[in-house]
């Protein structure tokens, strides 16, 4: 390649950056212009139809979209991305057989196109293809475990197979990637963060059956009874107390109590209690504080501030913070203990090994020699 072949390519390829850029201003009129000016001399003529046909279907000229995806594909070293633009441009069209199509061909040109596989699983799903959907997203989680958009739809996949212990997994997985995804699972069969609480008031309450939600800062306890079996409303709210307390739940400061009986559909108990009413302040841990700094100060310090944070945390109603400012000071106050004595161990340790190491031999002790005399017995 010469110098002037080289030079036109790159001022090529600085066009076609600066009609991106354009198109990703939203300024898709000016972008075809600019893509149009690049496309005789840019090294990769296929990229620059596509980033032309991507404006045009922006702009709704989708005859336009589709005739620089086909020259894409037909002068692409590789095609498979003109195809699954094209396949884009298909559905948008409402032609979902010329889209699969195109995937399709996407993929036998890029096996590891995760696009591609993913747009097929979800066409495949929506014509109720359930086998290969799933198929579909399994090969995209292959490609890239992070993405929570396939966790998500796999999970629809794995629930219209029946397979509702995988579709929760899925689900789980899908929120913990992007918590934004949380509004799009069934909340009927959403993982429920709050299944502990909800096992160990049903082990407390038995024979009663509990359900547990959480609105907001409010936890929701619905009790059902059945006729007969008695339930005193004035002493249990103390008891549910008792139960939720040591649990810390952070994101929770009352609780609603909903009592059911029978196949009454409306309650015959609803109220809403504070959970940490009445609940006296936590131990500050002054002394220990104290104790923390003189032992190890860079850790007191801590523990003096988090000190002084519990009655001022109790006083806002932050009960459960002034708690955890309360522990807090003591486990610093342990760690601090720790530390100073793993710092004072050590020269103490060499102290006395040097100690030993310097010590004299003691004297070596010679064998005395002992004459025996040897009586004759005649």
């Amino acid at each position: 390649m010469d110098m002037q072949s080289w030079y036109t390519g790159q001022k090529a390829r600085l066009i076609h950056r600066r009609g991106c850029t354009l198109a990703r201003q939203g300024n898709h009129q000016s972008a075809i212009a600019t893509l149009s000016k690049a496309i005789a001399d840019h090294p990769d003529v296929a990229s620059v139809y596509i980033s032309r046909g991507l404006s045009h279907q922006a702009l709704g000229q989708l005859n336009q979209a589709r005739q620089d995806f086909i020259a894409a594909i037909d002068c692409a070293e590789n095609p498979a991305i003109a195809y699954y633009q094209r396949g884009q441009l298909s559905l948008a069209q409402g032609s979902r057989t010329d889209a699969l199509n195109d995937w399709q061909r996407a993929i036998a040109a890029h096996p590891n196109y995760g696009d591609a596989h993913y747009q097929l699983g979800l066409a495949q799903s929506e014509t109720g293809d359930f086998p290969a959907a799933l198929a579909s997203f399994n090969q995209v989680l292959e490609i890239n475990p992070n993405r929570a958009e396939a966790y998500l739809k796999r999970g629809h996949v794995r629930q219209q197979l029946g397979d509702i212990a995988g579709a929760r997994a899925d689900w789980q997985l899908a929120v913990l990637n992007d918590a934004s995804l949380g509004e799009l699972v069934p909340s009927s069969l959403q993982p429920n963060a709050l299944t502990p609480v909800q096992e160990l008031l049903q082990t407390a309450l038995q024979p009663m059956q509990v359900g547990v939600k959480q609105r907001g800062k409010t936890l929701e306890i619905s009790l059902h009874r059945q006729v007969g079996e008695g339930v005193s409303y004035f002493t249990l709210p103390n008891r549910l107390r008792d139960l939720l307390l040591p649990l810390e739940l952070a994101e929770c400061t009352q609780f609603r109590l909903m009592g059911y009986v029978g196949n009454v559909r409306g309650p015959e108990w609803e109220k809403t209690y504070d959970l940490y009413k009445d609940q006296p302040c936590p131990p500050s841990h002054w002394p220990t504080a104290l104790a923390a700094l003189v032992t190890f100060p860079p850790v007191g310090v801590t523990a003096l501030l988090y000190a002084s944070q519990v009655h001022w945390f109790y006083r806002q109603g932050k009960y459960l913070d002034a708690l955890r400012a309360s522990h807090a000071v003591r486990h610093l106050s342990l760690v601090g203990t720790g530390v100073m004595c793993i710092l004072v161990a050590f020269p103490l340790g060499y102290t006395a090994i040097q100690s030993l190491q310097d010590e004299p031999a003691p004297p070596e002790r010679t064998a005395r020699a002992i004459d025996h005399d040897f009586i004759q017995i005649e």
